[in-house]
């Protein structure tokens, strides 16, 4: 999602931001789940919420924690 709406600078702004029903379809998983996740995203400081829109503040850490889990 952040590829298609644009990087700059490392990071990525969602407006509006995708809910987590959404999220959680389209990787075969549930909302609660999604919600811990974003939860857990936050208080690495990976992303952060404002005012209608999700800030992805570091892109390419992100990237790195989907390449772990993906390696599982």
């Amino acid at each position: 999602m952040a590829r298609e709406r644009g990087i700059t600078d490392n990071r990525a702004i969602l407006n509006p931001p995708p809910k987590h029903a959404d999220i959680a379809a389209r990787v075969s998983t549930n909302r609660e789940e999604v919600t811990r996740e974003f939860g857990h995203l936050t208080r690495e400081k990976v992303v952060e919420k404002r005012d209608g829109e999700l800030v992805i503040v570091d892109v390419a850490r992100l990237i790195d924690m989907v390449d772990k889990v993906r390696e599982r």
